[in-house]
């Protein structure tokens, strides 16, 4: 519990200096929220993937605190859409099993893909990823293919009469703001980071990966410290 309390704290202070800057404030309090909810998800999904025995603070916290260290990801509320997307498609997924048709599961994930993914090459990526899912566990039939083939069709229909009548115009994809490559590949580097953070303690428990841990996490900080410095300069 002191460890979590410990890097609740440490990701609160990262986020500090950022609202002071008055620039990007509505982005910020977006990203901010959709990391606290991306935490609670994360957590969610250990374990019920059995990661975990039960819902452990620690993932959450450990989350928290790698998307809170780097500055330059405070305004990235797209990714963290994405991120949001696909927790609550794994959580939708790991409900199947083999006693039914995942055709309920293939429909409603695919669907979450389609509406939480802000670019065309997010949905796409996260479909196939769902279909690889349903294949690798032995659970793709054609009922299942084309539920999820409606769900698609679902969202196609819909953006599309949405455009034709020019309502919700903030939900059309060519109106959302898009995140710079280099963006996309900070945050992807930190979430690549983070699963390491995550798997490796849990997965091998021993004094080297804990080691481990505290080096990497003390550098994720002592990184968001130095860039703030550059952009905060005294």
């Amino acid at each position: 519990m002191l460890r979590t309390i410990i890097l609740i704290v440490l990701g609160v202070a990262m986020w500090v200096p950022s609202f002071f800057e008055q620039e990007y404030l509505i982005p910020k309090i977006v990203t901010l929220l959709l990391t606290i909810i991306n935490a609670l998800l994360i957590t969610q999904c250990f374990y019920r993937g059995r990661e975990t025995n039960l819902p452990s603070p620690f993932v959450g916290s450990t989350y928290w605190l790698a998307m809170s260290a780097i500055p330059a990801l405070h305004t990235c509320w797209q990714a963290q859409l994405v991120i949001m997307g696909m927790l609550l498609a794994i959580l939708t997924l790991l409900r199947t099993d083999f006693h039914h048709e995942a055709t309920e599961e293939a429909f409603l994930s695919t669907l979450i893909c389609c509406f939480f993914a802000p670019l065309q090459v997010t949905i796409l990526t996260g479909t196939l990823l769902i279909w690889g899912y349903l294949i690798f566990k032995g659970l793709m039939t054609w009922r299942v293919w084309f539920a999820s083939l409606i769900a698609i069709a679902v969202r196609v229909i819909l953006m599309t009469v949405l455009h034709y009548l020019g309502w919700l115009e903030w939900l059309w994809l060519e109106n959302i703001p898009h995140l710079t490559a280099w963006q996309w590949a900070i945050f992807g580097g930190v979430f690549l980071l983070t699963a390491l953070l995550l798997l490796l303690p849990l997965r091998k428990p021993s004094t080297a990966s804990g080691t481990i841990y505290l080096t990497l996490t003390v550098l994720l900080i002592a990184t968001g410290v130095l860039w703030h410095g550059q952009l905060l300069p005294l």
